[in-house]
């Protein structure tokens, strides 16, 4: 989270995108002003739970999409934002589900997941199911790279895209720092406020 707060999450703020981490239970300090503490488990073996808690977050405060991310990926946040990700289920392209470094949801697809039974402790393959139990179609952004098996890691040949999984944190430093923000990549009215 760290990495991810020197890096990418800086240019939020000027892109007027909010964003939180999300922590379950067990935390006894005072969350900082970008996290917020969910009654709901933490575990690896709780991410469904902790999802559905974090949609019924977004709901009450009135979002009506999310981007979740791990907290092991980078995005490139202009590149992203040009992308179709409007729509009810988004994400790196997979056969049955999106997996969850980098995934969109809307407002209805949060409604599903808050409202649904947990029937997956995964929670990317849990939302998978959900969203084919209510016909809600997949929408695969293949600028969004989310490796598997010997690619599980992302390396700098994957710069190129949008949204990347697995990074270290020496790989979130070193894409940010090349990063290139030529006036292509610029949205056209954020050209020269960078």
């Amino acid at each position: 989270m760290n990495s991810q707060r020197a890096t990418f999450l800086k240019r939020l703020p000027q892109l007027q995108i909010p964003y939180k981490f999300f922590y379950g239970r067990g935390n006894h300090r005072l969350p900082l002003a970008d996290e917020v503490f969910l009654n709901c488990g933490d575990k690896y073996i709780h991410n469904s739970e902790k999802m559905k808690a974090i949609c019924g977050w977004a709901l009450d405060e009135g979002y009506d999409e999310m981007l979740r991310l791990d907290d092991d990926t980078f995005i490139y946040p202009d590149r992203l934002l040009r992308l179709d990700w409007h729509q009810h289920y988004a994400g790196a392209p997979r056969d049955d589900f999106h997996p969850g470094g980098c995934l969109f949801l809307s407002r209805h697809a949060m409604e599903l997941v808050r409202d649904s039974r947990i029937t997956n402790w995964a929670d990317d393959a849990w939302i998978g199911s959900v969203m084919r139990e209510h016909r809600i179609p997949m929408h695969g952004m293949p600028e969004i790279y989310h490796g598997s098996g010997y690619g599980y890691n992302a390396t700098m040949k994957q710069a190129d895209k949008a949204s990347l999984h697995s990074c270290r944190p020496e790989l979130m430093e070193e894409l940010w720092t090349h990063r290139t923000m030529s006036s292509l990549e610029q949205p056209k009215d954020m050209a020269g406020k960078i």
